[in-house]
């Protein structure tokens, strides 16, 4: 790869691109720049990791114990926001792209002949990114003031750390309900102007999830911004359904959505009006299961429809906002949501495992993410369809077994314990039954597997002999202040 191929994929992670040279008659034509990125997104990672490590002196690494600056890092939240992006990428397996399919359809049918370019033209090009933009401020939006929108986009908003790996925590059924906002569009632009713009939007909000970088001067009143856009992310009051904005944060100037992070001096006069941002929901998840993740909120959803009488109110549960309660206004009240104490801050959700789970957890997660990155690269276009999904079932599976460790279930072991010996014996016929066709070498690959799981079984067996059902026992101790009261998980 050249220099400039390399500064070319640089440049779309902050939309700074030359538009002639991205401008494609059709749309299997547009390169999957978000795939393109992952190499991007690892060394947005490692930066941020290394500035912790280097310039933070490890501080921002420490497990959240009553500090603003501690706990900016976890490994269990790292792994349930990459699973939870993974999980959302692989829906297209099973599910297909509705979007372009749909946008497809009314370009090809109900397009202005009188408005609608084909081919590439600097206004078109610069109106399809305003375009794009100004949807997707308005979807967001939706996102966050109507529930059933709001139960998709909630997984986003589910960590409460916020890094470069909250940004790869995606939502399954976001992706599946987001398009309705961009078919206008298509009466204007075409299929592969809008598959670019729809990336490249996307691919510059991913930089802007970080703490290190501070407010940007004068560039908060045109982009949006990292500071920006951790208010967004906050769930102090002044925080909640603020700054929508994807690429251009004067969507939310225009329309009274913005607020500023409250940063002192340079937002607010005095160091005592300073206000830290909080990040995660108002009523934490505590879960690292990317399952539990993408549905925890459409389970709070059918269990508000039950207690909630009356067919109206029925209605305005699933289509009112997220904090609607019958006699409160259709987004709910502020005053409801909780203070977040600045002297002690909320404690996050981080159970304490024994260093050999933590190592285990790591080395799996890897095993993971190697086969999830090559399926999601070049390896599901040479795989037929059926194994393609085979191997995102077992993907999806991992992920949940890692978790119940994580989450330090009593049954958590066990979990792990079954799907350890079901891969292992998956791999040993993969590779002696005959039953597939290999070359010598992917039979040797496919036996080292069936090794890796038959070890790893031994392992998480004996742990299971020895500790049993005990190996994560919840003891809460009494905080000598007056902190929250802090879970302890002691183990034999």
């Amino acid at each position: 790869m050249t220099a400039i191929k390399v500064a070319e994929s640089l440049g779309r992670m902050f939309y700074l691109v030359v538009p002639s040279r991205h401008n494609y008659g059709t749309v299997e034509e547009v390169p999957p720049y978000v795939s393109y990125a992952t190499t991007w997104f690892l060394v947005f990672i490692a930066a941020e990791l290394i500035y912790y490590t280097l310039v933070d002196k490890r501080n921002g690494l420490k497990r959240h114990d009553g500090k603003w600056d501690q706990g900016k890092y976890r490994m269990n939240d790292m792994i349930g926001s990459l699973g939870s992006g993974s999980v959302q990428q692989m829906s297209r397996f099973f599910l297909g792209s509705l979007q372009m399919v749909s946008y497809n359809y009314i370009w090809d049918h109900y397009r202005f002949p009188g408005l609608a370019f084909e081919t590439f033209h600097l206004p078109t090009w610069i109106g399809c990114f305003l375009g794009v933009d100004f949807m997707y401020y308005w979807f967001h939006r939706a996102a966050h003031e109507v529930n059933i929108f709001w139960a998709g986009h909630s997984v986003h908003h589910s960590s409460e750390y916020y890094n470069a790996t909250t940004a790869l925590r995606q939502s399954l059924a976001q992706t599946y309900t987001s398009f309705f906002f961009n078919l206008p569009l298509a009466l204007v632009f075409s299929p592969a102007q809008f598959a670019v713009h729809t990336q490249l939007n996307l691919l510059f909000q991913f930089w802007i999830h970080t703490e290190i970088v501070p407010r940007m001067g004068w560039l908060e009143y045109i982009i949006n911004t990292p500071s920006a856009h951790r208010v967004h992310h906050g769930r102090n009051p002044y925080c909640i359904d603020k700054n929508y904005a994807g690429t251009l944060i004067i969507w939310d100037r225009m329309f009274g959505t913005y607020a500023d992070e409250r940063i002192y001096p340079d937002v607010v006069a005095t160091k005592e009006e300073e206000e830290p941002v909080a990040y995660g929901l108002t009523h934490p998840i505590e879960t690292f299961d990317p399952v539990a993740i993408q549905l925890g909120h459409f389970r709070h959803i059918w269990n508000m429809l039950w207690v909630t009488p009356g067919l109206v109110n029925k209605f305005k549960v699933v289509f009112y906002g997220p904090g609607w309660h019958p006699g409160t206004p259709r987004t709910g009240l502020l005053s409801e949501i909780p203070d977040v104490d600045l002297k002690n801050p909320p404690k996050k959700y981080d159970p304490t495992l024994p260093r050999k789970f933590n190592y285990y957890i790591a080395f799996h997660f890897a095993i993971v993410m190697v086969v999830g990155s090559a399926l999601l690269g070049e390896l599901y276009r040479i795989l037929p369809l059926r194994q393609t999904q085979a191997i995102c079932v077992a993907f999806l599976v991992s992920l949940v077994s890692l978790a119940k460790i994580m989450d330090a279930k009593e049954y958590g072991l066990k979990v792990e314990l079954v799907r350890t010996l079901t891969f292992f014996l998956l791999a040993e016929f993969v590779a002696r039954s005959g039953f597939y066709e290999q070359t010598y070498w992917q039979r040797r690959g496919t036996l080292v597997v069936a090794d890796t799981f038959f070890v790893s079984s031994l392992f998480i067996g004996w742990n299971v002999y020895k500790l049993g059902s005990t190996w994560a026992t919840i003891v809460p101790s009494t905080p000598k202040t007056g902190q929250d009261v802090k879970d302890k998980i002691k183990t034999n």
